[in-house]
């Protein structure tokens, strides 16, 4: 592999990251140095103490005296004591005696990258492939060989050659000796981090001292005292700390980027990255339905044929072409909809955005041609049977009520391809009504154009109209925030043009502009729709019937408003249940609560009694709901919340708006289909 240059950008956000680590050495050296002193003034104040007039009294508070300090030091140090243990419950360890030819395209990729083989390899469901190893303190200073994860997940998701891109990158983090900084700022980010927040262990030791004795008690708040000033500091060098090493983190990903590109080719690793979104919703929708067939006792032998075929049918939605059996996603496929002209610098993300990283990569130099567009599964030696062992162990821990049976890939295929028909709307209507808020339409006064075609009305131009109209909304709401809250944000782009945050009111006025000219076109479009389809229906002696099914859709539309505006509500009205707060303060908060449930409650009522609601009814919702609304409820009783109560509430509040949900969308999709049908008769 060719050498590869260190950029520029990493050499600068090395070295901030370098005076991070510098500054933190040189507070923490302080505060130990501080606490030596206090444990020593404490333990000489202490002795001192109990010299003075020896008894039980004066030996209890000597001790509890002495104890201050040695807390306050063990808190400084306790990091050393702590490791990082990676959960491997999920994970399935593999030999080169189980896999030799994986096994040795590993070989070859560590070889090119010129790093060391993994100490082990394991491979699990996920879509991920990952180097890691159990953390620590001591791992900054000592050699650390790290294991392999493969996820089956991903390799069902990209060719060999993608795969290759991917591991070489994995491998790239740890290639050459510039990365070691790194690990370096990853480390104190880690012991910052302990010292801010892992303090479970810490809180339990010192609870289990105080409650030695009543005298030691006193201490121990004082002690508590100072620790939360120490913490006070170090949380302000933990931010420092932690920007400068996400900064890094992100050069190190476009670092990586190119070893892989070194190594397998830019394109090879750009494609699988786009499609790794796709791979994962795909699985994760595999296991939603499989989660809804626990109750029935079935399960799979292998999810992943399943994967590959949701991810076919997501392909074939948006039109995506198929090429070595896998979906070509692109950029543009995935940012279809995403109209928003507004582009922060995110300086808290770990990794750069996939457009960044793409660019980076289709800017490098390197051509390096196709080799193997095989299916990176065919790496193992019976990859049947290994998808098979990995399903085994991802349900091994499911508890079924009774003898499990197999599903198979033509009964889920039948099932999945069913339920997604039914909770899909019509393909010819190129996605223009998912997002498309109805409105009252007066059909009598519409004017019928002869000139209109179904393929005009539902353009790339009419998309873009709907999804730019969210976009704009979207980006007026997050400029209107800027405006009114405080931010460390300082500039923002918006349309290519750079903007500071202080001016960001001067954007206001033009985004409304461009959302009034959007929304009249829309309008306009839509008028034309209704009148095409409204004249098609009279023709066919079914105008009142397209009339009554539009109207029942804006109604159920309309109410659907309402209840999530109720739902909304509630939840700002209980929001006071996460703060700290006195008990008559709680007692004053909860009165708003009990008089707006009683709206609440009555909807649920009204709902259980709807027809449509019967159609989609689940058992153990319902009995959630009729317990909630045919009791009354006491959400904070004396001293304490009672939280059966609090999580019934909240339980209903989510399943009600998804039950509202599922009701309006089934009166969209009857109007729709309808419609659908008026070109088809």
């Amino acid at each position: 592999m060719q050498a590869i240059t260190i950029s520029p950008q990493f050499k600068q956000q090395a070295s901030k990251a370098i005076l991070s680590i510098v500054f933190f050495v040189f507070v923490y050296i302080l505060l130990v140095v501080a606490a030596l002193a206090l444990t020593v003034a404490c333990g000489y104040g202490g002795i001192m103490l109990i010299m003075l007039k020896p008894s039980v009294i004066t030996l209890m508070l000597g001790i509890g005296l002495m104890s201050v300090g040695v807390l306050i030091l063990f808190f400084l140090i306790k990091f050393m004591f702590t490791r990082n243990k990676t959960d491997r419950s999920n994970l399935i360890e593999i030999t080169a005696t189980d896999e030799p030819e994986l096994f040795a395209f590993i070989e070859d990729i560590v070889k090119q990258v010129n790093t060391n083989f993994p100490k082990k390899v394991y491979i699990s469901s996920e879509v991920n492939a990952s180097v890691f190893y159990d953390s620590g303190f001591w791992s900054m200073f000592l050699p650390v060989k790290k294991n392999l994860h493969i996820g089956l997940g991903l390799m069902n998701a990209v060719t060999v050659d993608e795969f290759k891109g991917i591991l070489a990158h994995e491998f790239g983090h740890f290639s050459q000796r510039s990365m070691k900084v790194g690990s370096y700022v990853y480390n104190v980010n880690y012991v910052l981090h302990n010292m801010l927040y892992d303090n479970d262990g810490y809180n339990k030791l010192i609870g289990r001292w105080a409650s030695v004795s009543g005298y030691f008690s006193i201490f121990v708040l004082a002690g508590i005292k100072m620790v939360g000033g120490i913490q006070w500091v170090l949380g302000r060098v933990y931010n420092n700390v932690n920007i400068n090493y996400l900064g890094l983190s992100r050069e190190m990903e476009f670092h990586a980027d190119e070893v892989a590109a070194h190594v397998a080719g830019p394109q090879a690793l750009a494609t699988s990255l786009v499609r790794l979104d796709l791979a994962n919703s795909s699985l994760q929708q595999v296991l939603n339905f499989y989660h809804n067939k626990i109750a029935d006792n079935l399960k799979p032998l292998d999810i992943f044929p399943q994967q590959h075929l949701v991810m076919t049918l997501a392909a074939a939605d948006f039109d995506m072409p198929i090429e070595n059996n896998l979906p070509q996603v692109t950029l543009a496929t995935k940012n279809r909809f995403n109209k928003s002209k507004l582009v922060f610098e995110d300086q808290w993300a770990s990794h750069p955005s996939e457009a960044d990283r793409i660019k980076r990569l289709e800017g490098l130099n390197i051509t390096i041609p196709v080799s193997n567009v095989q299916p990176a599964l065919s790496l193992f030696k019976d990859k049947d049977a290994v998808q098979a062992k990995i399903t085994a162990h991802l349900f091994s821990e499911i508890e079924y009520s009774g003898t499990v049976a197999e599903h198979a890939i033509h009964e889920f295929t039948g099932e999945f391809t069913e339920k997604k028909t039914n909770n899909s709307l019509p393909k010819k209507f190129n996605n223009y009504f998912d997002d498309l808020t109805p409105g009252p339409v007066d059909f009598e006064a519409l004017t019928y154009n002869t000139g209109v075609t179904e393929e005009a009305l539902f353009n790339s131009h009419a998309i873009d109209l709907v999804y730019e109209k969210l976009g704009l909304e979207a980006d007026l709401q997050t400029t209107k925030q800027l405006t009114n809250s405080d931010v460390t944000l300082k500039s923002f782009d918006y349309d290519g043009q750079r903007y500071r945050v202080k001016d960001a009111y001067l954007l206001i006025e033009n985004i409304e502009q461009r959302l009034k000219e959007v929304e009249k076109a829309l309008a306009q479009n839509n008028a034309k729709i209704y009148a095409y389809y409204y004249h098609l229906a009279e023709q066919q002696g079914t105008g009142i019937v397209y009339k009554a099914k539009y109207n029942k859709y804006l109604s159920y539309d309309q109410q659907l408003e309402q209840d999530n505006n109720l739902v909304q509500e509630m939840y700002r009205l209980t929001g006071f249940i996460n703060q700290t707060t006195s008990i008559e303060s709680i007692k004053a908060s909860m009165y708003p609560v009990y008089e707006k449930e009683k709206e609440l409650k009555a909807k649920i009522k009204t709902l259980l009694e709807t027809p449509d609601y019967k159609e989609i009814c689940d058992k153990d919702v319902t009995d959630e709901f009729q317990k909630y609304v045919y009791q009354n409820w006491l959400y904070f009783n004396v001293d304490s919340y009672n939280d059966e109560a609090l999580g019934l509430l909240f339980n209903c509040l989510h399943n009600f708006i998804i039950a509202g949900h599922h009701i309006s969308f089934k009166h969209k999709k009857d109007f729709l289909d309808f419609q659908a049908s008026l070109i088809t008769n």
